[in-house]
């Protein structure tokens, strides 16, 4: 009986053990519609409890690991063929068991960057004919959300997508389109590890040890650590007093702005807020709209009137104004009170509260003192969102007060633009600006994944520093390559022409930074520069044709990573430079067959500099199959010669004979 007894309390004890086991986890990029990168070994990892053996099968494959102390696995399978239909994977182990399916094997690509990489299909040129034709069962997307962490993290919450007309116009336009042309010539899957946040800097892409070994960014993160270690582990009660304190001083510093600005404002030493203030001999202007006539280039204060009328039933009630945003600051009043104020938010629609003891029935008169600290000035917003209302009712109660109000200017403005409102207080480290935030939560999660290479669409934001980014860039791709273990291709996408256009040869600014995108690419192996000199908008940082950016990547790839030769991997480069007489003679690399300028026009877009060091627009000519020189009369001896030295060089003009732009450069 005893024996019996003990056998059942036996099983019963195994069956609750293999009940409590832990499952096996597998982070996001291991999940259904995923893609595999072909013909090279597949890493395969997770977690379950400590000491469990681990099995994976696929493909034919099966291999069998065994989890650390911390319960980390990871198996390798051997390099697979491409394969556009659906499979299986099974991993198993510690009487658990999970099957992923319609998984392909392609090539693999990651397209980080900022918001150029991150524009999507939708948002890119011809997108309606873009998204009807995406339903291509062999693309699939995985999007990395934007979150942030100080510690690299082993999940992030994202799932596989198949590309369809649903789904198609959230897809990263330039990794779409680079994709099309791969499987075009390829034939195979494609699969994208869309990895990127608009407006973001190249720091928190970047790994935090490799920035502190780096002697330019070390002390930077010695200091960030200090103040990680002095934040310490605040509550959120110690924080919430911390924000409260920050608002007070904020108050006051503000109150104390306003006062100096309005110390020899007329406005405010006349009463024009004032309820019975004659503005009769005030002139009208259209709200919403920016100052336009006598006031456009007006940095100052102007008042607005307008009067209201406000139903019975309103009477005694809280109200809720909502004048727009108002370019940059403003005080708003009712019926000549103050109702609130808002520095140096430009963009910010404001939302203000009247008393209900201030709402009577009838004529109410509505005065704003809105004051531009620089730029463009005036009140902005759609019409409807320019309305007032009782507090809590619907929108669809309010009163719209859009249309024609009184205006008249008061002080000029000077000074400074006033203190920043602060925000809810966050501990160092974790803001969006910060080194290896994103390395850390998005990029970490699908370490070491098998890819064929990155591209990468950044700089935007770091376009104020191009010396630093020249160390900065290479740090970055070393970093990621240290990660995965290997030296995968990495495209790069060199900025391309925004802001007005200039006739200056050297105006520098966004030529600087394209400089050291090219300098990554000459002293980093295994990478290359798309360049888009030739795409831009003056007016948009954003250009829309993202088909020619994708395109001109996937030829880079194929070259680089397929062996097709008789695909362009760029335009022109500059090799090097000599002297022939009052001449620059300048060779460059891939050329194709010849220069020659853009449909068919002369060459432009060199400027020549002379020993007493002016520069002047030259004259080019092509010398050779690769070989330009360029002279110009008042130069007899020629010091240096630069290329597309613009924001947006509209002369540069030089193609090769694939038709792809000639790289930016400078021979000093």
């Amino acid at each position: 009986m005893k024996s019996a007894l003990s056998c059942l309390i036996l099983c019963l004890s195994i069956a609750c053990a293999q009940s409590d086991a832990k499952a096996i986890d597998l982070p996001a990029v291991f999940s259904p519609h995923a893609v595999f990168q072909m013909n090279t070994e597949l890493p395969v990892w997770g977690t379950a409890d400590p000491g469990t053996e681990v099995t994976v099968k696929f493909a034919g494959q099966s291999v069998t690991g065994k989890t650390n102390e911390s319960g980390s696995w990871r198996v390798t399978l051997e390099p697979i063929p491409a394969n556009d239909q659906g499979q299986k994977m099974v991993i198993s182990g510690g009487g658990k068991r999970v099957v992923i399916g319609d998984i392909l094997v392609g090539v693999v690509w990651l397209c980080g960057g900022q918001s150029n990489m991150e524009w999507t299909v939708r948002q890119s040129m011809n997108s309606k004919e873009e998204i009807a034709a995406g339903d291509l069962p062999w693309l699939r997307c995985i999007k990395a959300p934007h979150v942030l962490s100080r510690n690299p993290e082993r999940d992030i919450d994202a799932r596989w997508r198949v590309s369809t007309q649903q789904t198609a116009g959230s897809f990263t336009a330039v990794g779409t389109y680079m994709a099309r042309r791969l499987h075009e010539e390829l034939g195979v899957p494609v699969g994208l590890l869309d990895v990127n946040w608009g407006g973001t800097r190249a720091e928190p892409w970047t790994e935090m040890g490799a920035l502190k070994r780096h002697p330019r960014f070390r002390q930077r993160i010695l200091d960030l650590e200090s103040e990680i270690r002095r934040w310490g582990n605040r509550t959120q009660e110690e924080i919430s007093k911390l924000y409260e304190s920050q608002k007070i001083d904020f108050e006051g510093n503000a109150t104390l702005w306003w006062d100096k600005k309005l110390a020899s404002d007329p406005g405010s030493s006349e009463g024009w807020a004032r309820q019975d203030f004659d503005d009769s001999e005030w002139t009208e202007m259209s709200v919403p709209g920016l100052w336009d006539g006598d006031n456009s280039d007006w940095d100052g204060l102007v008042w607005y009137r307008k009067t209201v009328e406000i139903p019975e039933e309103w009477q005694g009630k809280d109200l809720i104004l909502e004048p727009g945003a108002i370019d940059d600051a403003d005080i708003t009043f009712w019926q000549g009170q103050e109702v609130g104020r808002t520095t140096n938010q430009h963009a910010t629609l404001r939302t203000y509260k009247v008393p209900g003891n201030q709402v009577t029935a009838g004529k109410a008169v509505i005065t704003i003192a809105a004051l531009d600290t620089g730029g463009a000035g005036g009140i902005t917003g759609a019409d409807e969102n320019i309305r007032i209302r009782p507090a809590g009712a619907d929108l669809a109660s309010a009163q719209i007060i859009s249309g024609m109000w009184k205006h008249r200017r008061g002080a000029a403005f000077s000074g400074d633009r006033g203190p920043s409102p602060p925000a809810p207080p966050s501990a160092p480290g974790m803001t969006a600006s910060d080194p290896a935030v994103m390395f850390n939560a998005m990029l970490s999660p699908f370490i070491p994944y098998a890819i064929d290479g990155a591209i990468w669409y950044q700089g935007e934001s770091n376009s104020s520093q191009p010396r630093e980014y020249r160390e900065l860039l290479p740090l970055m791709i070393g970093s990621w390559r240290e990660a995965w273990g290997y030296t995968f291709p990495f495209g790069i996408v060199q900025l391309a022409a925004f802001k007005a256009v200039s006739d200056d040869p050297i105006q520098g600014g966004w030529a600087e930074l394209r400089d050291a995108q090219d300098f990554t690419h000459r002293m980093i192996r295994n990478t290359g520069l798309a360049v888009l000199t030739d795409i831009g908008d003056a007016r948009d940082i954003h250009p829309i044709n993202k088909q020619a950016v994708g395109r001109r990547l996937a030829d880079w790839a194929l070259n680089r990573n397929h062996g097709r030769r008789d695909l362009p991997e760029s335009g022109p480069f500059y090799l090097r430079s000599s002297v022939d007489g009052n001449a620059m003679v300048l060779e460059f690399t891939h050329c194709g067959e010849s220069l020659v300028g853009r449909r068919g026009k002369s060459i432009d877009g060199f400027a020549i500099q002379g020993q007493d060091g002016r520069w002047h627009w030259g004259v080019a000519e092509v010398s050779g199959p690769m070989e330009i020189r360029v002279t110009h009369p008042q130069v007899q001896m020629p010091k240096a010669v630069r290329y597309a030295w613009q924001d947006n060089p509209v002369r540069a003009n030089v193609v090769s004979s694939f038709g792809l732009p000639m790289a930016p450069f400078k021979t000093d």
